[in-house]
């Protein structure tokens, strides 16, 4: 027997009468306006919509970092061995640096992708820095 062949152009209906269609997804005006531009550059789907912390919050951060900033200069003025010191100092400025980078830069908000590529360039960092430390031996 002679298998039918379908010959108006339309594929056929899968067995079950199952068809998968394409439903429109809901798209960014960034994605919906279409054309990349005169430079051919493609367009960056941005991360969903945030809400920003409350303007009391930011207060309440740049409070908080002040009050670390004040240990800070209170540990160079307190009696103790060198290294302790420098670790203390790194850790205090590490709480800085994360508060400053996850409000202020709005990286706390970010796309996940964005926010691997940004901790991995501050972990790599750190180990130059604390490369550097042990070289010059502060921290030995």
């Amino acid at each position: 027997m002679a298998e039918e062949t379908d010959i108006s152009g339309d594929t056929p209906e899968p067995p079950g009468g199952a068809v998968a269609t394409e439903e429109e997804s809901e798209q960014t005006p960034e994605l919906a306006a279409g054309d990349p531009g005169e430079a051919g550059l493609a367009l960056v789907h941005h991360a969903p919509e945030h809400t920003h912390p409350s303007p009391a919050k930011y207060v309440g951060i740049a409070i908080f970092l002040a009050i670390i900033t004040a240990l800070e200069v209170a540990l160079y003025y307190i009696t103790m061995p060198e290294w302790l010191v420098v670790v203390l100092l790194l850790i205090l400025a590490t709480m800085k640096f994360a508060l400053v980078a996850g409000f202020f830069m709005h990286l706390k908000f970010d796309s996940p992708m964005l926010r691997r590529v940004f901790i991995t360039g501050i972990i790599l960092a750190g180990v130059v820095y604390s490369v550097a430390l042990f070289t010059l031996r502060v921290l030995i």
